[in-house]
């Protein structure tokens, strides 16, 4: 940095500071101390002022940042009215049909772009953070370039002869799709081919706009070129509801047999379940405030490694022993220093990750909890953590809204998802590690599709899909093996189960009467894929098992 980038204030400020240095060793000799007095006061005073000059640049250039995503906001509505209305003709497939298919995507898009800008002009209303002007600028400006992109594409006149789109026409949309914030409103579906003709798509009716507006809920997948089977409805019957805890169930984990079960509580206390009985087996008070975390490390034979994570700061590692019932405690990990807030295991290599409101991720080697490594991001607390070893990757989130990427072992970061300005509560990676869900304090799930080649390159990957789930943060994310099932918790008290080919939730349970009108929030989930148990914790203390109906 030159001095050309200094304000005078600042130059000043610092001349004060080193004449009040040099009248210092001046006064020393002479023993009077009047000058050094005036200089430092006189570096007070500039600091202040200086200050002060920082604080109005940071509103400045916040105001600044609103106002032309506010005015870029305007556009779009005015863009909006201003397209026509597509009469949706009946087959065969025409031009004119094809365009009309056209002016419905493109109005697709500018729903999106809308939303997300109504979502930044709502943060910026909410969360003043001068250290993300720079990032909203620069997201300011992708948002112009699409807008430019789309008027051009609005303003190409239709042809009379336009080709019909192939089966590689529809691979491209879908690629397109996956690298841009847009979501697609339909379902690509398989064309139908016919000897020595090319595939052509099925005729898609004409979206009104307030269709477009309504139809947020999407499938969870990327977008597919084969018709997806129609899911099965499950039906879940209620096996136990467990109420031995006096305070919200924080977190849950299952051992890797399935036989059983741990649930860290705001009360405190660790307790172990079996989770065929649904009846307690052990309990200890683990920490000296309430657990935030738990989660189940492996076996040695008859014992069972569990760790936990608390608002006191600390890790835990506790020893359970299956035959005597008893919980011991093993090691505690006290260089965090603020809440630790998620704990996630990578099982080759055998290392437990920890996220933490002090802004660290922390890497533990096991059985012992010797610190491997420590990542720091600037940007705010961590809530949320997945981890994914076969990539070697960790995934991390929190209030600032930004979605992080590590990598395993030596805790670099290798870049960043976008799309997201809402605080992530939960965070889940599907088990072939190809989608990853964050759940947002504003009631919605993003779905990325995940490409290493693509992390640190260049765009950072933007959401192929976005679910308006709950109403109120989502508290607790996991998939299942199978289908790649998703299963969502909210503080509207709804656990919902979305399947890929659907764009609504195929499912909903509540912990107590599904006919009240107000419901306990869900804050933690556990699935045992083998029995298909489906296992909540809620903020009133309470846990219920479920096991879904086969035919």
């Amino acid at each position: 940095m030159n001095a050309k980038q200094f304000h005078w204030l600042e130059i000043a400020e610092f001349v004060a500071l080193g004449a009040a240095v040099i009248s210092l060793f001046g006064a020393i000799a002479v023993d009077n101390f009047l000058f050094p007095l005036i200089f430092v006061t006189l570096a007070l005073i500039l600091n202040s002022l200086n200050r002060l000059r920082s604080q109005y640049l940071n509103r400045k250039g916040l105001a600044s940042t609103k106002k032309q995503l506010q005015h870029l906001f305007q556009q779009i509505e005015e863009l909006i009215t201003t397209i026509p209305q597509p009469t949706p003709t009946p087959p065969p497939t025409t031009a004119r049909d094809t365009d009309s298919r056209a002016i419905a995507r493109l109005k697709d898009n500018l729903i999106s772009i809308e939303q997300s800008l109504n979502g930044v002009v709502q943060y910026l209303n909410s969360q003043g953070l001068p250290e993300r002007i720079e990032q909203l600028e620069k997201y300011y400006g992708r948002l112009t370039q699409e807008m430019r992109d789309l008027i051009t594409q609005l303003e190409i006149p239709p042809k009379e002869t336009q080709p019909t789109p192939n089966r590689s026409d529809f691979g491209d949309l879908a690629q397109s799709n996956t690298d841009s914030v847009v979501e697609p409103v339909e379902t690509v579906v398989e064309p139908v081919e016919t000897d020595g003709e090319s595939p052509e798509p099925p005729p898609q009716p004409a979206a009104s706009l307030d269709f477009l507006q309504s139809s947020t809920k999407l499938p969870i997948v990327a977008p597919t070129r084969e018709v997806s089977p129609a899911p099965i409805i499950p039906e879940w019957h209620c096996l136990y509801t467990l109420t031995e805890h006096s305070d919200a169930v924080a977190s849950l984990s299952l051992s890797s047999d399935g036989k059983w079960l741990a649930s860290g509580s705001w009360d405190q206390t660790l307790r172990i379940w079996d989770l065929n009985e649904g009846t307690l087996k052990s309990q200890v008070t683990a920490h000296s405030q309430g657990l935030l975390a738990v989660v189940f490390i492996g076996d040695d034979g008859n014992r069972y490694h569990i760790a936990t994570g608390s608002f006191d700061q600390t890790i835990k590692l506790w020893l359970f022993d299956q035959e005597a019932f008893t919980l011991d405690l093993d090691t505690t990990l006290t260089q965090h220093t603020g809440s630790v807030h998620s704990l996630a295991l990578s099982a080759q290599p055998l290392l437990l990750v920890s996220g933490s409101y002090d802004q660290t991720v922390k890497q533990w080697e096991l059985p012992r909890g010797q610190m491997h490594c420590s990542s720091y991001d600037p940007l705010g607390a961590i809530y949320a953590l997945a981890v994914y070893a076969p990539q070697s990757l960790i995934v991390s989130a929190g209030g600032d809204g930004r979605v992080t990427l590590w990598q395993l072992e030596n805790g670099e970061q290798i870049g960043f998802l976008a799309g997201n300005v809402s605080s992530v509560e939960s965070l889940a990676i599907s088990k072939d590690g190809q989608t990853l869900a964050a759940g947002c304090v504003d009631g919605s799930i993003k779905i990325w599709q995940l490409d290493p080649s693509r992390f640190g390159a260049g765009r950072p990957l933007q959401p192929v899909r976005v679910l308006n789930a709950h109403t109120g943060q989502v508290k607790a994310l996991l998939f299942s093996e199978q289908e790649q099932i998703l299963f969502s918790g909210g503080a509207d008290g709804y656990l919902k189960i979305w399947h890929p080919s659907r764009r609504e939730a195929i499912a909903a349970l509540t912990m107590g009467d599904p006919y009240q009108p107000r419901h306990t929030a869900i804050l933690s989930l556990a699935f045992d894929e083998q029995r298909q148990l489906l296992v909540a914790g809620s903020a009133d203390g309470m846990m219920k098992i479920w096991q879904q109906i086969s035919d």
